[in-house]
């Protein structure tokens, strides 16, 4: 399953881990993806959506 938002698209993002010495070390961003229930057209749909989409969405 991919850990991608259904509504913008936005997935996991790299950078770097950068230590008290400042050597850097490649890291992963997750994004906060929480599955919701939404109604389309009287039908009712699970979609993973990141949180920024789901404020956008109930505002």
């Amino acid at each position: 399953m991919s850990r991608v938002c259904d509504i913008c698209r936005k997935q996991k993002m790299s950078g770097s881990k950068v230590s008290h010495s400042n050597r850097k070390h490649n890291r992963s961003f997750d994004i906060n993806l929480q599955n919701v229930t939404v109604e389309d057209n009287g039908q009712k749909r699970k979609i993973k959506a990141c949180t920024k989409c789901i404020k956008s969405i109930k505002a």
